[in-house]
């Protein structure tokens, strides 16, 4: 018997979710999208759905409209593996090296997919026109994909990715934002981390968003400081970097 292909699963800016009025009727619908929605519309009491919006709602447009390179630049996209965004870039003529510790289970039009740690980069330095580190910088180190733990790895990180890029090159790097703290999952970024994260780079663009009641929006600094992003993200920091010439 063959087996079917591993379907790709990314994690959409947007998402439909579910409540059920019995926990069964939860795990009896799982898997069945289709006999779900024939009975969500003759049983709007039994099923009720909801449009739920994460912080990428707020960072791929940023991304996208940060980078500001030509036609046909070379790209790094890091922690890629459950992210739209590659394939996004891709499609502008982007050439896309997206790099994750997970393996991708689809190759080919589109972004060049690579297994890789960047904490030892497999890439020869100022390879890159810019790069892309969405809502991935959180978890380095942490030992939650993979075991391995050290408190300053993302800010050693920052410094290799820097040497990948070309001189003048911009990296667009977004994080949660808010009240520092972090669990076994992701850390939080303030005021001072951030700077830390940037300290050899220039700042050309900071902006700040926050979840506000099921939408985002965007927001100031001190708005973005006051929010708890653990264990869920509720505030995010996307800046634009330049490596100076």
């Amino acid at each position: 018997m063959t087996l079917a292909p591993k379907v790709p699963e990314f994690a959409w800016p947007a998402r439909f979710t579910y409540e059920y009025t019995w926990k069964w009727l939860g795990w009896f619908l799982e898997g069945h999208s289709v006999f779900r929605e024939a009975l969500l519309r003759v049983w709007p009491r039994g099923i009720r759905r909801a449009l739920h919006l994460t912080e990428r709602v707020a960072e791929i447009p940023f991304a996208i409209q940060g980078l500001a390179l030509p036609r046909g630049s070379r790209i790094l996209d890091v922690g890629a593996r459950w992210s739209p965004l590659p394939l996004f870039l891709s499609a502008m003529d982007y050439r896309v090296v997206a790099v994750d510790l997970s393996p991708f289970p689809i190759q080919g039009s589109g972004p060049q997919f690579v297994l890789a740690d960047m904490r030892r980069p497999p890439f020869r330095e100022g390879v890159f026109d810019g790069a892309t580190i969405v809502s991935t910088l959180e978890h380095v180190g942490l030992g939650f994909y993979d075991p391995k733990q050290d408190t300053e790895d993302d800010i050693r990180l920052m410094g290799l990715v820097r040497a990948l890029i070309r001189p003048g090159g911009r990296v667009v790097l977004t994080v949660p934002f808010g009240a520092p703290e972090r669990d076994r999952h992701q850390r939080v970024y303030n005021r001072g981390r951030l700077r830390r994260v940037a300290s050899e780079w220039t700042v050309e663009t900071e902006r700040y968003a926050i979840r506000d009641g099921a939408a985002w929006r965007e927001a100031t600094e001190a708005e973005a400081a006051g929010v708890r992003s653990i264990p869920e993200t509720h505030a995010v920091a996307m800046v634009v970097l330049r490596r100076p010439g």
